[in-house]
């Protein structure tokens, strides 16, 4: 789902980087809201954002040799809304291109888009469509987590081949520059899509058996909030820890496929500005726990950006 730094250049990395902020802006204004009128949701925004940061980090091998990552911004979508979900993903991106070399700061447009949208709003929307049709919470949060993860990566071939279609050499026309990444991502990329989807769908139906009063009080059932990501984060933080040693000898999916097609198009990606893989496991663990606190403070706070200075007041 990451796009690498350097393979999106010029207008095209003006345009996408312009469109996140406008996306950036809308979110954390609907964040204000979220919590104007119920103080006790700050925690959730902070969770929210660690969600994100952690699950989209996590590597996952596949049988086809290569890894890959799970979203979570479908599961933010649906519980805290498409707008605050699109705005936690885009913090968690800038967290992460600064700290582990995922995606990038000229690529952070294009990779909001592509998990913010396809994650948090195609998740949000596959939910709302799919209960409104009578499916039970647990089959409307399960399609949620499958159409959200599915259409990150629709829209992520779609921004990649795109600017590849119109880079220096291009290989294929933009037809062809599509059918050559959705044949690489699928093998890949399916199993974990299931993945999401029965984890999605059990964590929603969890939420609605012990504590259905929460989902009623965020408006994903029909008023309180409790922390209800937290169990969900320290099991993203678990799977964190243990999935690396497994992962080690697999190429990520974004080297695999992103990164050798744009190659071959002349758009080379470019070296990370802080290149922490480096630096060895041990560095990289500790960076991965200060990015969950930074994802959990900036995400709780982010909205008081927009905010003026009573409400910095009233929401400290």
């Amino acid at each position: 789902m990451h796009i690498t730094e350097g393979i999106i250049r010029g207008w095209p990395a003006v345009a996408y980087t312009a469109a996140g902020v406008s996306l950036m802006a809308v979110g954390a204004r609907k964040m204000k809201t979220f919590v104007q009128d119920n103080p006790e949701r700050k925690p959730l925004l902070g969770m929210g954002g660690a969600f994100i940061f952690f699950v989209s980090l996590i590597p996952i091998p596949a049988f086809t040799g290569t890894c890959s990552h799970p979203c979570g911004s479908p599961l933010a979508g649906i519980l805290l809304g498409p707008w605050v979900g699109i705005a936690l993903t885009g913090l968690s991106l800038l967290l992460q291109a600064a700290f582990f070399a995922h995606g990038g700061f000229s690529t952070w447009g294009a990779n909001l888009i592509t998990l913010g949208i396809g994650g948090a709003f195609f998740g949000w929307l596959a939910y709302r469509v799919a209960l409104r049709a009578g499916c039970s919470i647990r089959a409307a949060a399960a399609a949620g987590g499958l159409v959200g993860d599915v259409m990150t990566y629709v829209l992520a071939g779609l921004s990649l081949g795109t600017v590849l279609s119109i880079s220096p050499q291009p290989q294929y026309s933009w037809g062809g520059y599509l059918a050559a990444i959705y044949s690489a991502y699928l093998p890949t990329q399916g199993p974990i899509a299931i993945g999401e989807m029965f984890v999605t769908g059990l964590a929603i139906h969890y939420i609605f058996v012990r504590r259905p009063e929460v989902l009623e009080s965020l408006g994903v059932i029909s008023r309180a909030s409790k922390p209800v990501l937290a169990p969900l984060l320290l099991l993203a933080m678990a799977l964190g820890a243990a999935t690396p040693a497994q992962a080690g000898t697999f190429a990520g999916m974004d080297e695999a496929v992103n990164e050798r097609i744009a190659e071959e198009a002349g758009a080379t990606p470019r070296a990370p500005y802080i290149d922490t893989e480096s630096m060895g496991d041990l560095w990289n663990t500790l960076l991965l726990a200060a990015g969950g606190v930074s994802g959990f403070v900036i995400g709780r706070w982010w909205h008081l950006l927009f905010g003026g200075r009573d409400e910095r007041k009233t929401f400290s």
